[in-house]
C-alpha cells in the first residue's frame, strides 16, 4: 500500500464511483464521501487496516463494504475524492499496515493517541 503517487495505478487519482454492498445495504462511494471527510474502504474485510485507522478515528471514516470485482483490499480516499492510498489484493500487514499509517499521517495529521 505504498503511500505515493505510482505505486499502484489508483493512487493520486481520482477515486471511481463503485457500487458498494455492506450490511445496510447498496450504496457507492459518491454516497460515502458526501460527509466531505477521508474515507477508508475495507473490501477484504481486514482488521489489521481497520485497527490501524483506528487512531484517526476522530477524522476519518471506515466502512466494510463489498464490491462486485475487487480491486483492492483498502482504499484510503482523500475529501477531494482523490485516492490517498491503496492496499493492494492480499498485501501482506508487514506492507500494509505502515504504508497506511504513513499516508493517514502525511494528509490526515498526527493520530488521536500521539501524545
Amino acid at each position: 500500500m505504498p503511500g505515493s503517487p505510482g505505486h499502484h495505478p489508483w493512487a493520486g487519482a481520482f477515486v471511481p464511483d463503485l457500487t458498494l454492498h455492506s450490511v445496510r445495504g447498496v450504496t457507492s462511494v459518491g454516497e460515502l464521501l458526501h460527509t466531505a471527510r477521508p474515507l477508508l474502504l475495507d473490501l477484504a474485510d481486514r482488521e489489521d487496516l481497520r485497527r490501524a485507522a483506528g487512531d484517526w478515528r476522530t477524522r476519518i471514516d471506515v466502512h466494510t463494504v463489498e464490491t462486485d470485482d475487487r480491486p483492492a483490499d483498502a482504499i484510503l480516499i482523500r475529501p477531494d475524492a482523490h485516492i490517498a492510498c491503496v492496499a493492494t489484493v492480499e498485501e501482506s500487514p508487514d506492507a500494509a499496515v505502515p504504508a497506511l499509517r504513513e499516508a493517514l499521517s502525511r494528509w490526515f495529521g498526527t493520530p488521536d493517541n500521539h501524545a
